[in-house]
């Protein structure tokens, strides 16, 4: 009990500083949606809930999360109230991620989902519109099987709040679809994860169709990307693949690093010398373009800047090349996941780190692909985060049963 007392007490120390970095950052630069929120409020004349529906038939599909972007905007101390409770329900699958290190996923958070990077439209808005419904998210998929009649309750609340984001209901549909289809013999599962199927499957529908988003795609078509209709599906997927690619393994973020890093250690731990080559190789490759060598990434990342200057996806051998190493480097690291998983985990951990990519590259289809900034990798940063505690957790197993041989 008294383990658990003290658990608890440091997931709330962690939620207090991970909410406190988003408060620190709407006051030193409140820009963005965020000053627009304000004169929506007055415009509104604080009426949350009607804007949201406002918003629903004018510029969004995100009901509920306008709503309380609008809410948390005005009310600074509310918002820190609400992003400390969602930072610790976050962390209560703690000891399901990482069972031998449940204070591990504390400190990844602030590699993983660093406030740094959700700050383009607003610190707060931003927070709303992602790590808000991301903490709903993993609290939902790690609880919703619970034995408990009121956490049952709660999953399914936060469920609905979270499929109003498109790209974490695409990222919860093929979540729980994957389950679905994997636990299909468990009878006791089987009904709720087709629930969780159909409710996650009815917020990608709305996110297509809610008139907001239509009005919404005419606007954002004429501001960020004037060219974006005449491009193909698959032409906009190339620039996509582009993109993420160069924002992964080029321009980089600090929980790629680690979660190479990581994959390497391992790699020794097992002693499987090909997959610490391999993701020694990648490593080794994105520093390479850290310190500006000229590496197959630095050609790879001026492809990608020239695709977003035309505003155009050719194809051509340097722009279908570089989609198709870009593959080669994705089935690497899959690989990689796959080979040092625990058999358990074989076919989930590469596929969770698939549905990441998936995740992300709906912002493709999306005027703003080169607008919205990093806050779209939030997927891949969830998946990451994930599968990072599992290896590292492994990790410390390994080392652990060294010290006893």
């Amino acid at each position: 009990m008294k383990n658990k007392t003290k658990f608890y007490f440091y997931l709330f120390i962690v939620a207090i500083l991970y909410a406190l970095q988003f408060y620190i950052n709407n006051k030193i630069t409140p820009v963005g949606d965020q000053t627009a929120f304000l004169n929506y409020a007055e415009e509104f004349h604080h009426n949350y809930l009607y804007f949201g529906i406002d918003r629903y038939f004018t510029w969004s599909s995100r009901l509920l999360i306008e709503s309380a972007s609008l809410l948390l905007s005005v009310h600074e101390k509310l918002f820190v109230i609400v992003s400390v409770v969602a930072t610790f329900i976050l962390l209560l699958p703690s000891k399901k991620m990482s069972p031998t290190l449940p204070w591990l996923p504390g400190v990844l958070l602030f590699i993983c989902l660093p406030a740094s990077e959700f700050l383009s439209a607003g610190s707060i808005p931003t927070y709303v519109n992602y790590i808000l419904p991301a903490s709903f998210l993993i609290f939902t998929l790690y609880y919703r099987n619970s034995d408990k009649w009121w956490l049952q309750c709660a999953s399914f609340s936060s469920f609905m709040f979270v499929i109003m984001q498109e790209q974490l209901a695409v990222y919860s549909f093929l979540w729980v679809a994957f389950e679905l289809v994997r636990d299909w013999r468990v009878t006791t599962l089987r009904g709720k994860n087709l629930l969780y199927s159909l409710v996650a499957l009815v917020g990608v529908i709305s996110a297509k169709l809610a008139p907001g988003n239509v009005a919404r795609y005419t606007k954002e078509v004429m501001t960020w990307f004037p060219n974006f209709p005449n491009l193909s599906s698959i032409q906009k997927l190339g620039l996509g693949i582009l993109e993420t690619g160069d924002g992964l393994l080029s321009v980089s973020f600090t929980f790629v690093f680690l979660f190479l890093i990581v994959l390497i250690i391992l790699a020794f731990y097992k002693r499987n010398l090909l997959s610490a080559s391999l993701s020694g190789f990648v490593f080794l490759s994105i520093l390479s373009q850290k310190f500006e060598w000229r590496s197959i990434f630095f050609t790879l990342s001026a492809i990608s800047t020239v695709a977003r200057k035309t505003g155009t996806f050719q194809f051509n051998l340097a722009y279908c090349g570089a989609v198709l190493y870009y593959a080669i480097i994705l089935g690497i690291v899959l690989y990689v996941i796959w080979s040092l998983s625990d058999s358990g985990d074989k076919i989930w951990l590469p596929y969770l780190l698939v549905i990441g990519l998936v995740g992300r590259l709906i912002i493709s289809f999306s005027p703003t692909l080169y607008a919205s900034g990093t806050r779209t990798y939030l997927p891949v940063m969830l998946s990451v985060f994930i599968i990072t505690c599992k290896f590292i957790n492994q990790i410390y197993l390994k080392m652990n049963n060294e010290k006893i041989n």
